[in-house]
């Protein structure tokens, strides 16, 4: 026998060859070639004669059928002279629907070099053996036209006579395996023959799966992956598997840029099913497998970037047929990309909540592989962030696929798991436990809660610290389908929160959604409340401690759980409710403060409410000035304010004091975009309108305002701004003639719709589905639901504008003040025109109404009730400016009264409301061109395009 190392180096020098050739019809001319001088020395003969199984071979070709019929038993009598008795007992191969073989003969050339293989004596040249075998294997992987039930059969031989060879020992074994893997390697790199590649890559990928140690002589051989993802991309869908088998890294997987074809796959997976191909990898379950890497593998940025092309319906509904039943790898790779699809883009839960498998999600939480239970914990946390009707639903889906059984799992869960899943666990087993029977699994109860607040009042893991909070904030609540928790506007609506100006004060709410309004909360609520406060004491003390975090979320989140908590609370023996009130009230009351967030003043309110009520009512008599100031100030937003100061004065009379001092807590912008010309509040974040037509979107936190979002779509100034219940849109007039309808779709803005006018707008404001407009020549116009416009007050020039439910205050040049009724257009004058000639220059230049009082600024600022005004023609109070000056703006709070005069419109000057004394004021810089008060804070826009902002302290 020759040099073993100069056989090995020649055979290299072959497969080096095959690569750099263009047509897979030379192999066999390679092959019976390029390796007579190494083969030559090597004794194959035993190996070819003896030591393989012939029939091994004859199954790759003797279901070949003949031009003249099909093939019979009889045949078999051709290679009797073999003496195989496996040959004896072959059984004919599968036939299609038409009753013939599945493979059809292309070249009786194969059965030939087969009796010519077995004809050749042992003393032989070794290199007509090898030639032959060669042909065979090249016959059965590379002929031309073959069928996809040819080519299926084809990989399940080849690969046996791959295996066959790997099981013996010796160098010239090795060097037959090698001569396979080059064969497949350049068919699949040069051939232009789908079938020929389909089948090369499904034997390699066959012969990985069965033999990962193969992966790296692979890729020594010159394996790449371009040529797979070339594969792929010509529809030999095949090559998924095998990249994925060949595990490259999430980066070399990212150049490739396979996601559209690896979609595309997903969504053809039924065509997968069942057949030769599903005993192994499938291309749709190694491209969900790929997937998972596309979208979890990367910084924030680049997995959104993937997430956004898979989060479809179409693309869902593809990935959620993709894995095999009791298939519990695929499962987990489809539960982890489904949660990120989730947290991407919200509107997915419910697309998925439908088409979710329950049954086999629960079997990977009840698997014993640690990453099964963690992304299918992952799952049941996301999908049940939903409207508490269609969770409550889902939980009785997987109450029914094993009720007690899953109780007990998610107990180990919690014993054994790490924090962040531990919490997770307990919240599942709460939510759960409310379908069982108060009187059961009281263990089980146990020990979630427990979890739950050893993770609260636990400030070293901030992360599972929040976590908990954040569970504890919306168990007892609700979702949007979107995943955000809509607890604290379920409970804000019951704070008695009605304005639309201040319900938008607050952060992105939908208060349309229909989770809102979802008649199964109060009960859900009252029952988990219910059988949590059993616990007694220790509940409210972990929340008290939470409420004293430092982190400002995790002490929002458990006023929020303390507030729902209260609902419940109310309706309780007056001992525990009395306990909770001492423990809690004193850490309560700094939430009303002015300087916090709207949304924690009303929580705070309805927490004292329903704590303090009963016996905890004396409580209120150690409220600090501070407090009932602040309670004053919230009394024109929710009735409980109002209500807690009358039994707060009944039992200590208080006199009232004043806190006059503002505090600047804001300035941001610049004179880039000209002068801030409106202002308003819109779904919790500051919008500002600018001289040149400028729209710029600010996130207050606090004294910080980051700018989060800036468009220009007017062409000229935007001179107001205001809301529109109806789908709860932004309205934006301007000097360009133009009403633009705006509405938050995601974290965008989208205008919905453009009103164009015949002159520039002024003034607009809204009633259902109304929109009135005041425009530059004082006409005022309606617009209704079909855009359609409609004069009002013909015979009068107006200046400005209030809307109240069912009436409009309308403000007129010649200084009267017009009342119309929304629904029967019947129009009143409540303040008649002065008839002194000095007068006829002095309008009305603002409107505000404050509770049943109506304000109007002209030269004077004037009050009174409604009814008195109706009644009498004249006002209760009047306020006089230094020298007589003209009033530009106006603004109305509990405390105070802001005004702009034309003498000093750098200025803002602050008068008491009930004394109408004049206190102070603030100096904006340059000149005011537009104010908002909103939540005790008062905002200025001022020519320099800088906005300021002021609160008393």
């Amino acid at each position: 026998m020759s040099n073993p190392g100069y056989a090995l180096s020649m055979l290299q020098a072959a497969g080096n060859l095959m690569h750099r050739e263009s047509d897979e019809v030379n192999i066999t001319k390679i092959f019976s070639g390029r390796f007579s001088t190494s083969f030559n020395d090597l004794d194959l003969t035993e190996y070819i004669l003896g030591d393989i199984e012939l029939h091994t071979f004859y199954n790759c070709i003797v279901n070949e059928e003949t031009s003249l019929g099909r093939l019979q038993r009889r045949d078999l009598q051709k290679v009797d002279h073999l003496g195989s008795s496996a040959l004896q007992n072959y059984q004919i191969p599968m036939t299609d629907r038409q009753g013939t073989y599945t493979r059809r003969l292309k070249d009786t050339s194969c059965q030939n070099n087969l009796d010519e293989l077995r004809s050749c004596p042992q003393d032989n040249s070794h290199i007509e053996q090898i030639g032959i075998l060669e042909k065979i294997i090249s016959k059965l992987c590379f002929s031309k036209g073959l069928g996809r039930s040819e080519e299926d059969y084809t990989v399940l031989q080849v690969t046996t006579i791959y295996e066959t060879l790997t099981k013996k020992t010796g160098l010239k074994y090795t060097l037959l395996t090698d001569v396979i893997l080059n064969q497949l390697l350049m068919a699949i790199s040069t051939s232009k023959e789908e079938g020929v590649i389909r089948a090369s890559i499904s034997i390699l990928s066959t012969i990985i799966s069965r033999n990962q140690s193969v992966v790296e002589d692979v890729k020594q051989k010159g394996l790449r992956l371009c040529d797979l993802a070339s594969a792929i991309k010509r529809n030999v869908y095949e090559a998924a598997t095998l990249i994925y088998l060949v595990n490259p890294s999430p980066a070399e997987i990212k150049t490739l840029e396979l996601l559209p074809t690896l979609v595309d796959i997903v969504c053809t997976s039924n065509s997968y099913k069942g057949g030769l191909t599903s005993l192994m990898l499938t291309p749709p379950a190694a491209s969900l497998m790929i997937i998972e890497v596309l979208v979890t593998a990367f910084d924030y940025t680049t997995n959104n970037m993937h997430l956004e092309a898979i989060s479809l319906p179409r693309v869902l509904s593809g990935l959620v047929n993709v894995p095999r039943t009791d298939n519990l790898e695929e499962y987990i790779s489809l539960a982890a990309v489904l949660v990120r699809c989730i947290r991407f883009d919200g509107q997915c839960r419910k697309y998925v909540a439908l088409l979710t498998p329950i049954a086999q999600f629960i079997s990977l939480l009840t698997s014993k592989q640690r990453r099964a239970t963690c992304v299918a914990l992952e799952f049941f946390h996301e999908i049940l962030r939903m409207p508490r009707s269609s969770a409550i639903s889902l939980l009785q889906q997987i109450k029914e696929e094993g009720s007690n059984s899953n109780l007990c799992v998610l107990l180990v869960l919690i014993l054994e798991s790490q924090p962040e899943y531990k919490l997770i666990a307990a919240n599942l087993l709460l939510q759960l436990d409310m379908l069982e029977d108060s009187s059961s699994e009281v263990l089980y109860r146990k020990e979630a809660v427990e979890a739950l607040l050893e993770s609260l009042t636990c400030e070293d893991n901030s992360t599972t610290q929040q976590l908990s909070a954040s569970i504890l904030s919306n168990l007892g609540g609700t979702y949007a389908w979107t995943g955000e928790p809509y607890t604290v506007a379920w409970l804000l609506r019951k704070s008695g929160l009605k304005s639309l100006h201040d319900k938008n004060t607050i952060r992105n709410f939908d208060w349309s959604d229909p989770s809102l309004q979802d008649a199964g909360m109060d009960a859900w609520c009252s029952k988990i409340a219910g059988r949590i406060m059993k616990m007694g004491a220790p509940i409210f003390r972990a929340l008290e401690k939470g409420l004293k975090s430092k982190t400002k979320r995790v002490s929002r989140d458990c006023l929020t759980a303390i507030a729902w908590l209260g609902c419940e609370i109310v309706k309780t023996q007056d001992d525990l409710r009395y306990s909770a009130c001492e423990i809690l009230l004193s850490t309560i009351e700094q939430f009303v403060h002015p300087g916090l967030e709207l949304e924690e003043r009303l929580l705070a309110c309805l927490c004292i409410y329903n704590y303090a009520s009963g016996k905890g009512m004396q409580k209120l008599i150690y409220f600090s000035e501070g407090v009932r100031e602040s309670l004053r100030r919230l009394s024109n937003i929710t009735w409980m304010a109002e209500e807690l100061l009358r039994v707060a004065d009944y039992f200590q009379p208080n006199k009232w004091r004043i806190s006059c001092v503002h505090t600047q807590i804001l300035e941001v912008g610049n004179n880039c975009s000209g002068a801030v010309t409106a202002l308003i509040y819109y779904k919790g974040q500051l919008y500002s309108g600018y001289a040149t037509g400028a729209i710029k979107v600010w996130d207050i936190k606090g004294q910080t305002a980051t700018l989060v979002l800036d468009m220009k779509e007017h062409r000229k100034a935007v001179t107001c701004f205001s809301l529109l219940e109806p789908g709860n849109c932004l309205l934006s007039g301007s000097a360009d003639k133009t009403i633009r309808i705006w509405q938050m779709v995601g974290r965008k803005m989208e205008c919905l719709e453009v009103i164009a006018t015949k002159e520039s707008i002024q003034a607009i404001d809204t009633s259902g589905e109304l929109i009135f407009a005041i425009t530059h020549s004082h006409k005022m116009k309606v617009f209704d639901a079909c855009r359609k416009a409609k004069d009002l007050c013909k015979n009068k020039h107006v200046k400005c504008m209030r809307v109240t439910p069912g009436k409009v205050y309308i403000g007129c040049m010649d200084s009267s003040i017009q009342e119309i009724s929304i629904t029967s257009n019947r129009q009143q004058e409540i303040k008649v025109p002065l008839k002194i000639w000095t007068m006829q220059n002095r309008p009305i230049n603002s409107i505000a109404i404050y509770k049943d009082w109506l304000y109007s600024a002209s030269v004077t600022v004037e009050g009174s009730s409604i009814k008195d005004w109706r009644r009498h023609g004249k006002p209760q109070i009047s306020v006089a400016p230094e020298r007589k000056e003209n009033v530009l703006a106006m603004r109305i709070v509990e405390d105070f009264i802001y005004v702009n005069c034309s003498s000093s419109t750098n200025n803002l000057q602050i008068w008491l409301r009930g004394t109408q004394n004049k206190v102070g004021r603030l100096s904006a810089g340059s000149k005011i061109t537009s104010l908002l008060t909103a939540n005790d804070v008062v905002l200025c826009g001022t020519e320099s395009g800088v906005i300021k902002g002021w609160i008393p302290l």
